[in-house]
């Protein structure tokens, strides 16, 4: 029992590398390849850099990558339109946020995971109701 607990977070921790990847591949984009020259510093520099931004977007990805999985556990579809939607937007808005520093590359996507809680909300309503719903009696 607990092992499956476990194993169930090393999975949610690693399937949130998708940010830090989907970021690095729209920098490699948009630059050309990544940065190769940072100054007195060189490659430590250029590692520091690029380590940075990868722990604080896999952090970012950790609360919309955890509400599409419980999404995805009720309804399928909806957990893949939201993914379809959220995720391109998730990865620009922690990019525009990395202008703002580490509480901008967390604040940006932890803003844009809302609507798929909101999703997860609702559908727990709705499949509650349900389950709570009487049947009719005979007369």
């Amino acid at each position: 029992m607990q092992s499956s607990k476990v194993r169930r977070l090393i999975r949610l921790l690693v399937v949130c590398l998708w940010l830090p990847l989907a970021i690095l591949v729209v920098s490699v984009i948009r630059f050309g390849s990544l940065p190769t020259d940072a100054g007195l510093g060189g490659p430590l520099a250029v590692g520091a850099m690029v380590g940075s931004m990868v722990l604080f977007t896999w952090i970012a990805a950790i609360p919309l990558t955890a509400a599409l999985t419980l999404l995805h556990r009720r309804v399928r579809i909806l957990a893949y339109v939201c993914g379809a939607v959220l995720g391109p937007i998730t990865v620009f808005g922690a990019l525009i946020g990395g202008l703002f520093g580490p509480i901008g590359i967390v604040a940006y996507p932890l803003v844009f995971s809302a609507p798929a809680w909101i999703a997860l909300g609702i559908t727990a309503l709705i499949q509650r109701g349900r389950t709570n719903a009487r049947p009719a009696e005979s007369a």
